[in-house]
């Protein structure tokens, strides 16, 4: 016979048994009541599904098939349902079997396997079409493709060299025998001023230049090219530019290059014209100095020598009124402001045109010394008469 305190110990279990449902029902009771229906609480598309094909890869290769199908999943567990949903947690795989299908293209049915008894999946679409072919193998030359064969900035290509120059391909039998050529399409986007120096996909072409189904080893080929830039030849010229030093009259300049070559396209060598001006800061300068000056050019341009050494010699206002260099060798001082730099030792053309002033006035000189002097004989002369 039941004891009293074993009789309320059953009828305790038996009420919490009671709440429990309650409160069980409560929470999931949409849950519930669309399970017992037949609907699903949840539902969520998942694209871009893989179809995995079921054939022997030794002797038949496939094309012509989407590859990736959509899936319509739906489930009352949502946990479930995420971890199908997820690519990283999903367990099932859509299949096409095609272990029983001979050459030719087929419409193969997709099914989905390894998937949750808590979930279901409708595909879209349901269903792929396929060609069937033998599985070739063959070696080709890869030939280059380019859509122009200048750079952005004009300059034009050299020859373009691959690497690999040949690559193996797969592909069906019906299909090699339509392949015209095996080519490496480099895109305008891939080529710079300086060339080209990159990747580019292996892809086949038919006779019209449409792009056929192979799997190239390897993958992608190494394209490479130059470019051959115009130059030109430019004179050098220098010009001063700041405050001169106390007592300076002027500057002499001696440059280690007076020409330069420079490198750009066509239309930027034509406005450069044929000479460059190099600004020459001689602010303060009363001693011969050298300095290492950039020459400037434009961007886009490139120059040879980028810089040159000048040597900046001051020419010294003098209390006569004519002008002494601050160093006595004057011969080292070569072009002045806005006359062309000659070699590492040359005269300008204002010295030299002092210098020729200086002449005449030496030779006049001369040649009134002469005179007076003639003049005493002249009188000693009468004075004999």
């Amino acid at each position: 016979m039941i004891s009293k305190e074993r009789r309320k110990s059953i009828l305790y279990a038996f009420v919490a048994l009671l709440f429990s449902i309650v409160l069980y029902f409560n929470a999931n009771g949409q849950s519930v009541q669309d399970t017992l229906s037949g609907n699903e609480a949840y539902t969520q598309n998942v694209s871009d599904v893989s179809v995995q094909l079921l054939y022997d890869t030794d002797q038949y290769y496939i094309h012509g098939y989407e590859s990736t199908v959509t899936a319509k999943l739906s489930s009352a567990n949502r946990v479930q349902l995420n971890a199908e949903a997820m690519e990283d947690t999903r367990m099932f795989r859509v299949t096409a079997d095609l272990t029983d299908l001979g050459e030719g293209t087929h419409e193969v049915p997709l099914k989905v396997r390894n998937l949750s008894s808590a979930v279901k999946a409708k595909l879209d679409p349901d269903t792929i079409t396929v060609t069937i072919e033998k599985k070739v193998t063959k070696e080709f030359d890869v030939t280059p493709l380019l859509e122009t064969e200048t750079t952005p900035a004009g300059f034009e290509l050299n020859d373009v060299e691959l690497s690999p120059k040949k690559v193996s391909v797969t592909t069906g039998d019906q299909t090699l025998e339509e392949i015209q050529q095996i080519v490496a399409r480099i895109d305008p986007a891939m080529i710079t001023d300086d060339g080209i120096d990159t990747k580019v996909t292996v892809q086949a072409l038919n006779s019209a230049g449409e792009p056929l189904s192979i799997v190239s080893d390897p993958v992608q080929v190494t394209a490479k090219a130059t470019v051959t830039k115009p130059t030109k030849t430019v004179r050098l010229y220098g010009t001063a530019q700041g405050t001169p030093g106390n007592n300076v009259e002027s500057y002499d300049f001696s440059f280690s290059d007076i020409e330069a070559e420079v490198t750009g396209s066509e239309s930027q060598l034509a406005q450069l014209g044929n000479s460059i001006t190099i600004p020459i800061d001689i602010s303060g300068i009363v001693h011969r100095t050298t300095r290492k000056i950039d020459i400037p050019v434009e961007s886009g341009v490139s120059i040879t020598p980028a810089s040159i050494d000048v040597e900046i010699t001051p020419v010294l206002q003098r209390d006569d009124g004519n002008t002494n260099r601050s160093s006595s060798d004057e011969s080292s001082a070569s072009s002045v402001e806005s006359t062309p730099a000659n070699s590492s030792s040359s005269t300008t053309r204002q010295s030299e045109e002092t210098q020729s002033t200086s002449s005449e006035e030496t030779s006049e000189s001369s040649s009134e010394t002469t005179e007076s002097s003639s003049q005493p004989n002249s009188q000693e002369d009468s004075s004999e008469n």
